[in-house]
């Protein structure tokens, strides 16, 4: 949900509830109703139709693929799909990499072996590939949006990333610091059965933001002074290395979402700002 501020903005709002084979439509004008396909030519006929796209919200559910048709079909240039692809083509990589590299162990024949290695010295050239392709792609974005020079300003925070936020938190810079935690899976949620109330965890959100912000938080524990002396002063709490991580992740992604909102690079004023809180960083 989008804050007041943001809302505002649009003068037309469109809900859509999405299965596997369809799309419920509602719209704030009555001017579309009823049920489409989802498929890439519905939805396309459905875009059309919309004489005022800058001026209209439209939102769906985040069902874990079943809307990717008609999000992907949202006012996106061809550079935004190709640069979201290789973003998700990496992720890929990575998974199929790890799963070799697990086999390995695992298997005793050497001719299995040497297949594996082989399979793996392919994967990892097209990896190289892939984060060539990236820092291009976001070489050429940051020309006309200065979210990314915002993004990459904040130590340990670096081209993957960024990429990452870009393509897949959009919502970066509209949220305030609660919505935007629990968008992403960093926020503890309650976790109640009946009449026991049980510890507090942090799961759900976008597992695929939430994974690139961790590794950035474990660069940013040891290159961002807010962060570092944050993670340390958890630390000397008592509090476990993996809690203290999640809640260094959490204040990362706070400060970035207030930087993209204020258009503000890092070196002006979060360090100024940090220093001041530093007396009571329990209340951060």
């Amino acid at each position: 949900m989008l804050e007041k501020s943001a809302t505002k903005k649009y003068v037309r709002v469109i809900g859509v509830d999405v299965s596997s084979e369809k799309l419920d439509i509602c719209d704030a004008e009555g001017k579309l109703t009823g049920t489409i396909q989802n498929s890439v030519d519905a939805v396309k006929k459905l875009v059309k139709s919309i004489k005022q796209p800058k001026d209209t919200l439209i939102i769906c559910e985040a069902t874990g693929s079943y809307e990717h048709v008609i999000v992907e079909a949202m006012p996106k240039s061809d550079q935004e799909k190709q640069h979201q692809a290789l973003v998700r083509r990496r992720i890929q990589l990575l998974d199929l990499i790890s799963q070799e590299q697990n086999r390995i162990p695992q298997t005793h024949d050497s001719k299995m072996v040497k297949l594996i290695e082989t399979t793996l010295k392919h994967l990892r050239n097209q990896l190289t590939e892939i984060d060539d392709q990236i820092k291009t792609m976001i070489t050429e974005l940051a020309k006309t949006d200065p979210k990314i020079e915002v993004l990459r300003s904040v130590p340990g925070v670096g081209i993957v990333t960024t990429s990452t936020i870009v393509c897949e938190l959009p919502e970066l810079g509209h949220l305030n610091r609660a919505e935007i935690a629990k968008l992403v899976g960093v926020a503890p949620m309650l976790n109640q059965t009946g009449k026991s109330d049980k510890k507090r965890r942090v799961r759900g959100g976008r597992s695929i933001v939430r994974r690139v912000l961790y590794m950035a938080t474990l660069v940013a524990t040891k290159c961002n002074p807010v962060i570092k002396a944050f993670y340390i002063h958890l630390l000397s709490k008592g509090k476990l290395k993996k809690v203290a991580l999640v809640a260094c992740m959490r204040k990362l992604l706070t400060i970035l979402n207030d930087r993209v909102r204020r258009n503000e690079p890092w070196r002006t004023s979060v360090q100024q700002e940090e220093k001041k809180r530093q007396i009571a960083p329990s209340l951060n």
